[in-house]
This record gives structure tokens, C-alpha cells and sequence, in this order.
């Protein structure tokens, strides 16, 4: 679940609940690749009792934050699709 923790004009916080720490990670490594984003990174307060949260400066922070977690998605659907072949 993602749950908005702060919302300021070109910055945007989200905490990702449920979610292991590698799951932010890699959004904010892809939030990265985007030409549109000038900041992003991910944390966690405590690794065992905190949820991990993604903070991301663009001009457009929520449209930044669904392409990078679209691009994943699609990226894991296609690993899964090779992971399948090879099996046969």
C-alpha cells in the first residue's frame, strides 16, 4: 500500500506499507533514470519495525513515481516471461 506522507509542490514523500526496503530502492534507482527527476531516494527508520518510504523532487513528483513503478512492473512481467521459457 502507498500512503502519501508529504506533499509540498515538487516534493513528494510516500510510504510504501508492507514493502521490504529493496522494493524502494529500486524505484528510487529508476525515479533516478528519469530526466524530470532532480532528487530521489529511498529510507527506512528502522529496518525491522519501519515501513520504507520513497522521496522524489520533480516538476511532476506523482507522475515521476507511476512511470518508474509502470517501467518495473513491465521489466518483471517480461523477467517472468523469459524465467518461463527457459523452464520448457
Amino acid at each position: 500500500m502507498i500512503e502519501v506522507v508529504k506533499e509540498d509542490g515538487d516534493l513528494l514523500e510516500v510510504a510504501l506499507t508492507g514493502e521490504n526496503p529493496g522494493l524502494a530502492n529500486l524505484v528510487a534507482e529508476r525515479l533516478l533514470e528519469s530526466k524530470g527527476v532532480s532528487f530521489a531516494a529511498s529510507k527506512v527508520d528502522h529496518p525491522l519495525l519501519g515501513n520504507p518510504h520513497i522521496l522524489v523532487k520533480a516538476k511532476h513528483p506523482r507522475k515521476e513515481l507511476k512511470a518508474a513503478f509502470e517501467s518495473l512492473a513491465a521489466e518483471f512481467k517480461a523477467l517472468q516471461k523469459e524465467v518461463k521459457k527457459s523452464k520448457k
